[in-house]
């Protein structure tokens, strides 16, 4: 037998040794304060308010990281027309609406695609029509320093906001 060459057992024993020396040497572990956390998302959401803004109409949720719903879409009304957009109360999920932007009784409006803004004779009180559908595009939502949705798109005022501050806004009225 070699000299030079360690038998296995002179391997299994120094990979034995090595592996209890790793465990044995105490670990320290650093857990940050929540505080710091809360404090940076409190005020992300009014600071992300502070100043007007918006963003333009996109065709892929994943575009960006602005806070957007998905718009539906109706047939024409006309042979070669343009489709109807609309958006409706329901894709806003649990996120405050102020009834000062949509109000109570609104259960969908419609939306122009062209100029990313609402519609202004477009609310409506009625059900969702039933040859509505999902279609790929993405409005931005427009909130407030409480987290209310105070606009949509280029309509209304308040700001876009980024997932960064989802955690600040409130999810319930």
């Amino acid at each position: 037998m070699d000299s030079s060459t360690p038998s296995n057992d002179t391997k299994t024993l120094a990979r034995r040794r090595l592996l209890r020396g790793s465990f044995s040497v105490p670990a320290v572990l650093t857990l940050a304060s929540g505080s710091a956390l809360a404090d940076k998302s409190a005020t992300c959401l009014a600071k992300a308010t502070k100043q007007s803004s918006t963003a333009p109409l996109t065709t892929t949720a994943g575009a960006d990281t602005f806070m957007r719903v998905q718009l539906m879409a109706r047939p024409p009304s006309t042979t070669g027309g343009s489709p109807r957009y609309l958006v409706t109360k329901a894709s806003f999920g649990a996120i405050p609406v102020s009834t000062s932007f949509w109000p109570a009784s609104t259960v969908w409006w419609r939306f122009d695609i062209g100029t990313n803004t609402l519609m202004s004779s477009g609310q409506r009180t009625t059900s969702v029509p039933g040859d509505a559908s999902l279609v790929n595009y993405w409005v931005a939502l427009r909130l407030d320093a409480t987290g209310q949705i105070i606009g949509l798109g280029a309509s209304g005022s308040g700001s876009v906001v980024g997932q960064s501050c989802w955690t600040s806004i409130k999810t319930s009225p």
